[in-house]
């Protein structure tokens, strides 16, 4: 619950700053406004501020700073840990700022803190260019970055965190600074998985990479195949080229039945020199949807896809690394 009581007067002369909006308890909005992509995570801040600029962050630190308030910055609000929200402190809230910014021939992304990856990626695509970013469409852009940034293309092109150009932030005495390689260089490895608490970024810079049609998917197993299944994605992964990204977990079903393993992939097509585009060769995919559950009565195959190329050594059409697996394996469907 609500612990720290703020002065008013204070809080009106903040609100008459910003460009933005500030959010108490006593507003309507307020449930709204603190409640987090987590649902289990029940914190109560003192005080909510959805920063529209640079300067409203500005505002709302030195207001913290004076107050000595606990602050917590949301971006996309996806912190499963709940970090994106506190008890009795100040949410400096940056959903709001959502600028992009495409140098097609740089090939570079200028992109607010406040961008979400589906909106990140959308901007981007319109180009033909993307980088890596994560794997569900909600995920904020900032958390995703500063904690290392997981996705289908770091095969070929290394985390979120590898694409990183520069920063724009603002620090706990309300500094703006620009950090990159060249400016502010050991604030740029901090913000680069050097720690944290040294500042709010408020913008990126991104380098991008040309990117076509990719091909992705993911195929679900029974249960039961689970140890050949990952014994195959372990000799098969140990092999492929860094065009191809493949994860394997096991899961339970939205159910709650037992774990069953899955194997997911993106595959990023290599450019010609004549402009064409070209799969890596020994390239093997499959995928499907399917679920684990119901009598082997009822189970049915689903259609998969599946790219083979000629062996370049011998000239002789590539027999599928997986062609075994496919004939001892069933697909089941929800009865």
């Amino acid at each position: 619950m609500i612990e720290h009581a703020l002065n008013p007067a204070p809080l009106q002369d903040l609100k008459a700053h910003l460009h933005g909006e500030l959010i108490c308890p006593d507003n309507r909005r307020y449930d709204a406004s603190r409640t987090v992509w987590n649902g289990i995570i029940e914190k109560y801040p003192a005080v909510i501020v959805y920063c529209a600029d640079v300067a409203d962050v500005v505002h709302a630190v030195q207001f913290a700073r004076d107050s000595h308030l606990l602050v917590a910055v949301r971006g996309g609000g996806h912190s499963v840990s709940g970090s994106s929200v506190c008890d009795g402190g100040m949410v400096i809230d940056l959903s709001r700022m959502k600028g992009i910014w495409i140098d097609p021939e740089q090939k570079t992304a200028w992109a607010q803190a406040g961008l979400r990856l589906r909106e990140f990626v959308q901007a981007t695509q319109a180009y033909g260019l993307a980088t890596t970013t994560g794997t569900v469409g909600g995920t904020g852009l900032a958390g995703l970055t500063l904690g290392g940034g997981l996705g289908w293309l770091m095969g070929k092109y290394g985390l979120t965190i590898d694409n990183l150009l520069a920063v724009d932030l603002v620090t706990a005495d309300g500094q703006i600074l620009r950090a990159s390689a060249s400016e502010h260089p050991d604030l740029f490895w901090g913000v680069r998985g050097g720690g944290g608490n040294f500042g709010i970024v408020t913008a990126f810079e991104f380098q991008l990479h040309p990117i076509g049609p990719v091909l992705a998917g993911k195929v679900v197993y029974p249960r039961a195949k689970a140890r050949e299944v990952l014994r195959f994605y372990r000799e098969y992964t140990s092999t492929i080229p860094d065009e191809l990204t493949v994860s394997a977990s096991l899961m339970t079903t939205p159910g709650g039945l037992p774990a069953s393993p899955s194997i997911s992939a993106t595959v990023v097509p290599s450019r010609k020199e004549n402009g064409s585009l070209s799969l890596c060769g020994r390239l093997a995919c499959h995928w499907s949807i399917s679920f684990v559950r119901g009598p082997p009565s009822k189970c049915s195959r689903r259609p998969t896809w599946e790219h083979r190329r000629d062996d370049p050594t011998t000239k002789k059409p590539a027999r599928s690394q997986t062609s075994a697996m496919k004939r001892s394996t069933r697909w089941w469907r929800t009865a």
